[in-house]
């Protein structure tokens, strides 16, 4: 696809029926064309409503990073927003998810997002570019939404994994906090995932939405994938929630065996102590004028200690 790159993103151009790619909006000619704008510009949406009479303020809407999944049938075109997931990869970030916007006028197609979808691989983002009509294109960008969750709820997955096995040997205060951070996304995705549900089950409602045909078979087909993702959220959530637990009961354990030991230490400690101070007083005492005193003090001290060692050691608390 021929791109325009521009500081925060890009915008393109292609016609549908040809696969002919235009630098700009303004060379394309009067044919069903497929616009995709990746960092969205005023002047790139200014263009956008003005060409294909699509309301200003809806295209702004994909702007607001809070925008819930809708679809809204107009007069002369039809707008779906979505959620989909940012790179959980990157940890300085605000959001899980974010908004996309498709719009369409029956004949030609504009997807706004604000970042690039994230995938596995290219190919189906390759797969879009050879839609012919704006129905086929719409069932092609809901693939690419539904496999954008299932890639990052996979990274999820992999993650929960590597901390569970963390959590069993030891973990860094830096992997906790990435923790907390990946089960915030699950939450966040899970609710978008859900929300994208209720759009595509308003769209399996109507047989035509604008001018177009929609097949009710392929828009079942995408459901269930999407709720398989649904299911997998809520599974994934569970996991990262037990695993929370689970690190909470080994804290608490390990805490527990830290008192332990050090209640048993200051038990060793007190024996000698109490005898050292015992004859650290400034009072009349056995054996203070005999000049193996001291060696006879540490002897005793040490038998009392050593059997007191050995039962806490059977014990297991040192």
């Amino acid at each position: 696809m021929s791109n325009k790159e521009v500081e925060n993103g890009s915008f393109s151009v292609m016609a549908l029926e040809s696969g002919i790619k235009y630098a700009t909006l303004e060379e394309a000619p009067d044919v069903p064309l497929l616009i995709e704008i990746v960092g969205i510009r005023p002047d790139d949406l200014a263009k956008i409503s003005q060409r294909f009479e699509i309301d200003l303020e809806d295209l702004k809407d994909v702007q607001d990073l809070d925008e819930r999944p809708r679809l809204q049938i107009e007069d002369k075109f039809t707008m779906m927003v979505f959620r989909v997931p940012v790179d959980i990869r990157v940890q300085d970030r605000e959001y899980s998810t974010n908004p996309i916007g498709v719009f369409t006028n029956g004949r030609d197609i504009v997807v706004v997002q604000n970042e690039v979808v994230p995938l596995r691989t290219k190919r189906l983002r390759k797969k879009i570019l050879l839609g012919t009509t704006a129905s086929e294109i719409i069932y092609r960008w809901l693939e690419v939404i539904i496999h954008s969750f299932e890639y990052t709820l996979d990274l999820i997955e992999e993650t929960i994994n590597k901390t569970e096995a963390d959590i069993m040997t030891d973990i860094y205060p830096s992997q906790l906090e990435w923790f907390f951070q990946l089960s915030r996304d699950a939450i966040f995705m899970e609710t978008s995932l859900k929300a994208n549900m209720k759009v595509l089950r308003r769209l399996m409602r109507f047989n035509v939405v604008g001018r177009m045909i929609l097949d009710e078979d392929r828009l079942e087909e995408l459901e269930v994938d999407l709720q398989q993702q649904v299911e997998l959220s809520a599974i994934y959530r569970e996991l990262i929630a037990n695993a929370m637990s689970a690190y909470d009961s080994i804290v608490s354990h390990n805490l527990n065996r830290v008192i332990k030991t050090l209640t048993s230490i200051s038990l060793l400690v007190t024996v000698p102590t109490l005898i050292a101070s015992i004859y650290g007083m400034n009072v009349q005492l056995p054996f203070e004028h005999e000049s193996a005193a001291f060696l006879f003090i540490i002897f005793v001290s040490l038998c009392i200690t050593a059997p007191l060692l050995i039962l806490l050691r059977k014990k297991g608390l040192v």
